[in-house]
Parts: C-alpha cells; structure tokens; sequence
C-alpha cells in the first residue's frame, strides 16, 4: 500500500469469508462488515471481536479477506487521529451492539467498542466531521461510515477477491 499523503488519514473498510463478516453482511445489508484505520507505521488499528481494539501488521487477514477498500481523508490534524487510536488499545470489543444491528435495537455495553464506532470517534477527535453525526457512533456500521463519508470523499468499488 502507498505511503498515506501529508494532512490525509486512511481507512480501510474489509470483509472476509468468517461467520461475524457474515452476520455483519446480513444486518447491515452491505459487502463491508469491518473498518479499521491504516496508522502511518503500516499498522492497522481497529476493533475485533477477538480482542478487542488492537494494533495488527497489515497482513494479519491477508489469506482471509475477500473485499477491501481503502479510503483516503482530508484531515487538518492526522496526528490527533493516530493519538485517539492508540489510546484506544485495549478497549473491550462490543459484541452486544452487533448483536443489536441484527436485532433492530440498541444494545451497546458502555466502554465498549466496535470498529465503526471507534472510527467514528477518532475522527471527531481529529476534527474531521464539521458538526455532529445526527446518530451515536455505536449505532454507526461500517456501511453508514462509507455513506457519510461518501459525501465528502469519492468512494470507489472495493477490491475484490475469492468468494463473495
């Protein structure tokens, strides 16, 4: 993956052949069930159900990912993105709200996260968004993160491979 551009943040937006991907795919009605943000030392930082919020080397999904995209922002403040992130590490995962998008309703854990609510807030702590997403970030999917988005940023079709 090229180098991310002065003043711009990365994210990328992922799905694989797993049951979680699968259940995602079906709730939200979308190819993406997981979103994560590129850090400038390659490594990807995000939300999983199997540990939480980590740090991975960019391969850690490399034989199991079947769609991916990344998605370059304009960011006045790629540092405070990174710092948010990091500070994150650690974070339980928040299955419950998963469990939620499938059910209709709200069952978020408070201090708990999942990965488009994490991005979601690391983006307001860098400024990103100009006023308040009219929903909670635990309520945002992946899906709704590449719509908003969508309407400042050109989104393009996701890399694919293997099974759809």
């Amino acid at each position: 993956m090229n180098l991310i551009p002065p003043g711009f943040i990365r994210l990328r937006f992922v799905t694989g052949s797993d049951a979680i991907s699968a259940v995602i795919r079906f709730a939200t009605g979308h190819w993406s069930s997981h979103v994560e943000a590129v850090m400038p030392d390659g490594t990807y930082i995000g939300a999983h159900a199997d540990g939480g919020v980590l740090a991975r080397p960019a391969d850690y999904d490399a034989t199991t990912w079947t769609h991916q995209l990344f998605v370059d922002l304009p960011c006045d403040d790629p540092p405070q993105f990174e710092k948010f992130l990091r500070g994150k590490i650690g974070t339980p995962y928040d299955p419950a709200a998963i469990r939620g998008f499938a059910l209709r309703n709200n069952e978020h854990v408070p201090m708990h996260v999942i990965c488009s609510a994490l991005q979601v807030l690391a983006l307001r702590s860098c400024g990103f968004f100009g006023v308040p997403i009219a929903q909670e970030a635990h309520l945002i999917s992946p899906r709704d993160l590449i719509l908003i988005l969508s309407g400042r940023v050109l989104i393009v079709d996701p890399e694919t491979r293997g099974a759809t």
